[in-house]
């Protein structure tokens, strides 16, 4: 048995480094989007992460030690969903696509969401603010997106934040 679970640990992967640090948090990109290969991508995820924060009524600390991986695949599994855009297990990652199209940049992702199980918990979405993220919105909005050839906008889409409360 023992054997049998050593064997198994040597074949895991091994975690990843972090490519940067945001305030005790490890950032991995995974992903070939072109937002994540921008110079101004650490800049982005700090500035999306502190409006998250401010949103939900956390801080640093609820991220130190925690690690972020920006996911080129369509889904991350989740808890035994493998159909997740997010996810906040202990860690987070994020898809950096949605339904198989690119986001333009960092804010359009499912960060802000996952950020509010990290900071509140809440794995069912009792909390009303799953459902009104138009200030954080508003403060995220008119930044530069990025498409492999061009700038372009970066539309926040609430859409991908919102989680409708259990009933």
């Amino acid at each position: 048995m023992v054997a049998g679970a050593l064997a198994l640990a040597a074949c895991a992967e091994p975690a990843r480094q972090p490519d940067f640090v945001v305030h005790g948090a490890g950032v991995v990109i995974s992903t070939d989007v072109a937002f994540a290969a921008r110079p101004d991508l650490p800049g982005r995820v700090e500035s999306t992460l502190q409006a998250a924060l401010d949103y939900w009524g956390g801080g640093w600390g609820d991220l130190e030690g925690r690690t972020i991986t920006l996911d080129g695949a369509d889904h991350v599994v989740c808890q035994g969903v493998a159909s997740a855009i997010g996810c906040f297990d202990g860690d987070i990652r994020i898809s950096t696509s949605d339904m198989g199209e690119a986001f333009a940049c960092v804010e359009q992702t499912a960060l802000v969401h996952e950020v509010g199980h990290a900071v509140i918990g809440d794995a069912v979405h009792d909390d009303p603010r799953w459902m009104d993220f138009a200030p954080l919105a508003q403060r995220l909005e008119h930044r530069t997106g990025y498409r492999a050839d061009a700038e372009v906008d970066c539309p926040i889409a609430v859409s991908v934040w919102r989680h409708p409360p259990r009933r």
